[in-house]
């Protein structure tokens, strides 16, 4: 009995591990030829987001699957992409200029169109303590995007509520997110800048 609980253990870490967080590094990403927006990032103008002003933070959650695909957070202009491979594939790039929060949301839309934005405004000394939590974040193992995501933003300024975690998936960081966003904290923008649907 044991054995086979081991082995259900270990298919559903599988599972993780090919959903969540699990962007490995891979060839140059191809422009797309259609629409379809899986497999292929969206053409650049489809992303009409604007970049972070001042002191705003924006979590970017990769919603595409069961558990979600990733969450990486941008704060002013500092991008936090943990366990990703956002910067080693764009810097592969010639003439790449460096990162924007509309180049990490076309490059997230590779898996697909669901890709929430939650933006906060941060007073000026939360936002220098998340900052001072993105070093640890970029460290963050494969399959711990989120959990570093969560962990950089919990018990600061406008996330006073959320707690640290030993782990947690894009999609329910995203959940934990919602909430603050429909009590007036923030906003939730889908890539064209339209508001996220409703849960």
């Amino acid at each position: 009995m044991q054995q086979m609980a081991e082995r259900h253990h270990a298919a559903a870490l599988l599972c993780l591990a090919l959903a969540a967080c699990g962007q490995l590094p891979a060839q140059a990403p191809v422009q797309p030829d259609s629409a379809e927006g899986f497999g292929r990032e969206v053409p650049a103008h489809w992303i009409t987001l604007r970049e972070p002003e001042a002191n705003e933070l924006v979590v970017v959650v990769n919603n595409n699957g069961f558990w979600g695909g990733h969450a990486g957070l941008m704060l002013r202009t500092r991008l936090s992409d943990p366990a990703g491979s956002y910067h080693h594939r764009r810097a592969r790039l010639s003439g790449w200029p460096g990162p924007s929060l509309a180049d990490y949301v076309k490059f997230q839309t590779e898996d697909g169109l669901q890709i929430e934005t939650y933006r906060f405004t941060l007073a000026p000394a939360d936002a220098a303590a998340v900052l001072s939590h993105l070093p640890e974040a970029d460290a963050a193992a494969p399959l711990y995007c989120a959990t570093a995501v969560l962990n950089a933003i919990a018990g600061i300024g406008p996330f006073a509520g959320l707690t640290a975690v030993g782990w947690i998936t894009p999609a329910a960081l995203a959940q934990r997110l919602r909430p603050l966003v429909d009590a007036a904290a923030g906003t939730c923008e889908q890539i064209d800048a339209s508001p996220c649907p409703a849960p």
